[in-house]
């Protein structure tokens, strides 16, 4: 392994460490994930990643140096482990990370087919939130999730811990107009798929339970403090509700998403 530098001085953990900010990911189309299980399923599933970074005497797992040991497609940058510290998050980092470019994705990586189901977040500010909707969607076996911008930033290291890995499970969509949602629906619906837009609302007009949801699905959720706006309501077929049976009158959001799209793949398994 190569020999680790030690100083925050030097100019390429200098580069590493404006990472942290969202400003600059976005200038250099590039942004770190740390931590085993993400730094694997990154090369597993061919992200393009640019670098692994790694602290050797912070690696206590043999899984680790094996993945380092294995990479021969991209640089290796090796770090101390205190240099390597100001870069994490996490209080006990595991010593290893990647840099990993951004990749835009349009609508059309979305497949489309009868089994669709698509999750719609609008302006989620919470990057946690986010991070755990996208992990949810990939354990719903989702097609893909759409995030209608301005919103918390997908590569938000806490974002993308939030998402334990399944960040490169599913096409993640990034929109700032609504329009091409729109556009998106007529699509969907001129190739003859019988599409059920949802919109949920703590207002809206049936239960969740009670829809049929065997059929192609776009499910749309808004924002934590302010909800789906009018504009997109409006595209809806349908509000639906979750019902309140205590004192509580909402649910977080992604605590939300993982009770509408579990009732969706229920009924679609007793179906099937």
């Amino acid at each position: 392994m190569e020999l680790p530098i030690s100083s925050l001085k030097n100019p390429r953990v200098k580069a590493l460490r404006l990472l942290r900010m969202r400003k600059y990911r976005e200038q250099t189309g590039r942004y770190l994930v740390e931590g085993i299980r993400i730094v694997e399923e990154a090369l597993a599933t061919g992200a393009p990643v640019d670098a692994i970074v790694y602290a050797p005497d912070l690696l206590v797992s043999e899984r680790a140096r094996a993945l380092i040991e294995q990479v021969s497609t991209c640089q290796r940058l090796a770090l101390s482990g205190d240099v390597f510290r100001t870069l994490s998050d996490r209080q006990d980092p595991q010593g290893i990370a990647a840099v990993v470019r951004i990749e835009e994705r349009p609508l059309a990586s979305v497949p489309l087919g009868d089994d669709l189901l698509v999750i719609v977040a609008h302006q989620i500010r919470d990057p946690g939130n986010l991070g755990t909707l996208i992990r949810t969607a990939d354990a719903a076996g989702a097609s893909g999730i759409v995030v209608v911008e301005p919103s918390a930033d997908v590569y938000d290291p806490q974002s993308v811990r939030a998402t334990m890995g399944s960040l490169y499970a599913l096409p993640i969509v990034r929109l700032t107009d609504e329009a091409a949602l729109t556009a998106w629906y007529a699509h969907i619906r001129s190739l003859g798929l019988p599409l059920l837009i949802v919109a949920s609302s703590a207002h809206g007009e049936r239960v969740h339970f009670d829809l049929d949801y065997r059929r192609p699905v776009v499910l749309l959720l808004g924002s934590e403090r302010h909800g789906l706006p009018q504009s997109m309501r409006d595209t809806a077929d349908v509000l639906v509700r979750l019902p309140m049976l205590g004192r509580a009158t909402s649910l977080n959001v992604s605590a939300a998403a993982a009770a509408l799209v579990y009732e969706i793949i229920r009924q679609r398994r007793t179906a099937s």
